[in-house]
């Protein structure tokens, strides 16, 4: 079905996505044996050049029905209450397949984290409902045009019911454009709000206007509110004032506010990584030539080739165990949040992970074409993907402030903040520095 705005441009709503029975998953173990056969289908896809700039309706499909979306949902909520690490594994694994998919349940991930700590009512039931049915959530917080990422435009006003009518168009809307409920903000002359928004209220436009050399499976286009009127049950206020349907006051941005998604993120480099290293070497033993040189009969023989594939096996197994030795203190870190140092380490654990899965993706997406020769360029294989997806995801947000957070805390002793708490300390330093503590 085709739906018109007022400016006349039109969208095509997705198919029914959910069309066979999910998986039920009973054990992490099962869980990360659904996110393999998941990847063996996703990356049959991923192969084919012609639908790299096709909206994966299939492979979001393949997520949901392995029900690895929904093995986050904690064991007090009726759910698997899967451990950090195996989630963090799950996105890797199936961003060896496709690192755009990956994304898509990276943010899913992170967004239904927030329905969890809802107040126990009928709102939340929904929304858990519609994970435990393979729903994905996404993410329309981000704005393009000013001067950082938190300034924003959006706004909203409330009508002559009371309700909040927003206005205003998000960009880099990672997974909305597949999903049923993504959050986003506004402004108002009441203060900032955040909301959930489910994809077919009135109002709501999702482009598919993501067009990028890489990540395009992540649908990280743009959404558009034109008169959206929300439902106050999932709008949340901010600036210290009461949430809707909550008794506490929103709290300022945690120290580790950000490691959560920074670590799944790590999760899908490290996975472009290994599926960069895999489609080498199936592309090596199927389909490469001898060069003149080499006094071999395979090119897989060749010295030299053996000695880069080995360079790239090195990269792919250090940001492996740096990711699963953050993800294991992340385990440990939930049942121990007012430690500081291990804070401190959990950060500093993190954005090393970030750092080097950066690296090996960009690394060996872009070297493998030195030994698999001029053909391997062909789009009919396709292989461009890894280095397309993992530099293109590796701009998320700046690697050298990882570098810098961590020189500045073994160098200078500064604490190695997410953004996020960082800038919440940069602002309450300009405005009332007395509280600085307070609010950290």
């Amino acid at each position: 079905m085709t739906t018109t705005n007022a400016n006349n441009i039109q969208w095509e709503k997705p198919p029914t996505l959910i069309t066979q029975p999910l998986q039920k998953i009973t054990s992490e173990a099962d869980a990360i044996v659904a996110a393999y056969a998941a990847a063996k289908e996703i990356a049959e896809l991923a192969k084919d050049h012609n639908l790299q700039k096709e909206i994966p309706w299939r492979q979001a499909e393949i997520l949901s029905q392995s029900g690895i979306t929904a093995i986050g949902i904690p064991k007090a909520l009726g759910g698997l209450g899967a451990s950090i690490a195996t989630i963090v594994e799950t996105v890797r694994i199936i961003s060896t397949a496709d690192g755009g998919v990956g994304q898509i349940l990276q943010i899913h991930h992170v967004m239904i984290r927030s329905v969890f700590t809802r107040p126990d009512n009928a709102a939340r039931q929904l929304l858990l409902n519609d994970i435990f049915n393979g729903k994905r959530f996404g993410h329309a917080g981000a704005e393009t045009g000013g001067k950082t990422k938190f300034d924003h435009k959006t706004t909203a006003q409330r009508n002559s019911e009371g309700k909040w009518v927003v206005n205003g168009h998000k960009f880099y809307t990672t997974g909305s454009h597949l999903a049923e409920w993504f959050s986003a903000g506004a402004k108002t002359a009441e203060g900032d709000i955040g909301f959930l928004v489910n994809r077919n209220t009135p109002g709501v436009f999702l482009d598919d206007d993501w067009d990028a050399f890489g990540q395009q499976h992540s649908v990280s286009g743009g959404v558009r509110f034109d008169n959206v009127v929300l439902d106050d049950r999932f709008v949340n206020q901010r600036n210290n004032e009461p949430a809707v349907d909550s008794k506490t006051e929103p709290t300022p941005p945690v120290r580790t506010g950000l490691t959560w998604p920074q670590i799944l993120h790590a999760a899908i480099d490290t996975g472009i990584a290994r599926g960069a290293l895999e489609a080498a070497i199936e592309y090596l033993n199927n389909n490469s030539h001898v060069w003149v040189d080499a006094d071999v009969e395979r090119a897989v023989q060749e010295p030299m080739i053996i000695k880069a594939i080995g360079d790239y096996a090195i990269a792919v197994r250090t940001t492996e165990s740096v990711l699963r030795d953050a993800a294991e203190l992340f385990d440990e870190y939930r049942n121990t949040e007012d430690n500081h140092h291990l804070q401190d380490e959990l950060i500093l654990a993190v954005a090393t992970a970030r750092a080097k899965s950066d690296q090996a993706s960009v690394f060996i997406g872009s070297d493998i074409f030195s030994l698999l020769g001029a053909s391997s360029s062909y789009n009919k294989f396709n292989l461009n993907r890894f280095f397309g997806d993992a530099r293109v995801h590796t701009t998320h947000d700046p690697i050298r402030w990882r570098l810098h957070h961590i020189g500045n805390y073994y160098l200078n002793g500064v604490p190695p903040d997410e953004y996020s708490a960082a800038s919440a300390r940069k602002r309450a330093a300009a405005l009332v520095p007395d509280q600085l503590g307070a609010i950290l």
